[in-house]
């Protein structure tokens, strides 16, 4: 115990100086022996607790992860030739390999330890061998492609029929060469009508009903959209509508994708208004058209429809020279007429003795672009 005397002095009442005088004490100050013990246990040192036992854990985890992929994918790694193991092996092993060398694994082990689980002889060929695959399956698509290329660019000869309409990817333009006529022996007539539906379309319609004579139209998309009443009336009727195209344009002169839409365009304003597969085939303006314009066709299912008997009612305006034209001699008539397009008076007033002349002749009128036999309507 210490004591200290500390003086102090103060004025009483009256005035006068007293001296105080107080004697303090103090308590010595306590050491605590310091142990090995309290200072593990000390405040600064809580928290702080010797990882390596949880190393040696890690590593070792690792080593028998490793050790098992080795037992389990090394085969199928080497033994690459040996398909089954090939097809079986690589997706979980690089799974299991991706979750071993995640950085969450490797983060906690020493560095030389990451580098060696990374760089490994296992961990190499696995990588090695998933570079393989994805290489072959890109390889087989690039082939898959290119064989699809090949075949969309090869085009079937010219003249091939597949019913009453072309093979797609073909150009017809007579009746000669439709096997389903080859034991016909009456003349037959296809009657065919573009650039509609117009005003005349009606008058045509009515015409072709009175007689009883199957006709094929085909019909420009934009007129569709103009007059979709016309041609729900014709496909009401029962006569097959093929493309001719969106508004026009000359096939020929246009790019390949300027060209594959015309007439991709005009079939689905077509088949949108009556129904999908409305149209089975497609005839090109002016009759002008290349293989690209093939290619496209046959890309979309269809063939061109072309002709071999031309009325010329798109530049004549006579009704005596339009039936002139279209009744010239021969057993097979493929017919080109127009129900739009223009002024076409002349070509509804030619079209009953048109088709009178034939008549006559015991010709068999046969429609075209149907899946049904000619003929029947």
């Amino acid at each position: 115990m210490l004591a200290s005397r500390v003086r102090a002095t103060e004025l009483d009442p009256s005035g006068n100086t007293v001296v105080l005088s107080v004697l303090c004490r103090s308590r010595p100050p306590r050491y605590k022996r310091v142990t090995r013990t309290s200072v593990e246990e000390s405040p600064s040192q809580l928290g702080r607790s010797d990882n390596r036992p949880l190393l040696a854990i890690k590593v070792a985890l690792v080593g028998v992860i490793v050790v098992t992929l080795s037992a389990a994918g090394w085969r199928g790694v080497t033994q690459s030739d040996t398909r089954t193991e090939v097809a079986s092996g690589p997706e979980p092993v690089l799974t299991s390999l991706a979750s071993v060398t995640s950085p969450a694994v490797l983060g906690e082990l020493p560095e030389a330890t990451s580098q060696a689980l990374v760089g490994g002889p296992v961990a190499q060929a696995l990588v090695l061998r998933a570079e393989k695959l994805a290489r072959e399956a890109e390889e087989k698509r690039l082939a898959e492609e290119k064989k699809r290329a090949i075949e969309a660019a090869i085009l079937p000869e010219r003249g091939i029929w597949n019913g009453t309409a072309p093979l797609p990817g073909s150009e017809v333009h007579d009746l000669m060469t439709m096997p389903m006529l080859q034991a016909e022996q009456a003349p037959v007539v296809a009657l065919t009508f573009d650039d509609g539906p117009s005003k005349y379309t009606a008058e045509i319609l009515a015409i072709l009903k009175k007689e009883q004579v199957p006709a094929t139209f085909f019909f420009l998309g934009m007129n569709v959209q103009e007059r979709p009443a016309d041609a729900r009336m014709v496909a009401d009727a029962g006569f097959p509508i093929g493309s001719h195209t969106m508004d026009h344009k000359d096939l020929k002169t246009l790019t390949p994708a300027a060209g594959e839409a015309q007439l991709a365009n005009s079939t689905k304003v077509i088949d949108d208004l009556l129904g999908a597969g409305t149209v089975q085939c497609a005839r090109a303006p002016y009759g002008s058209f290349n293989d690209d314009t093939l290619r496209a066709a046959k890309k979309q299912g269809l063939g061109l429809v072309g002709w071999d008997v031309d009325t010329e009612d798109w530049k004549v305006r006579d009704s005596g020279r339009i039936l002139a034209r279209a009744t010239v001699p021969g057993k097979r008539q493929l017919i080109l007429a127009h129900d739009g397009g223009g002024e076409r008076r002349a070509t509804v007033e030619a079209l009953p003795a048109i088709i009178a002349h034939y008549k006559a002749q015991g010709a068999r009128f046969v429609e075209l672009c149907t899946g049904k036999a000619p003929g029947k309507s």
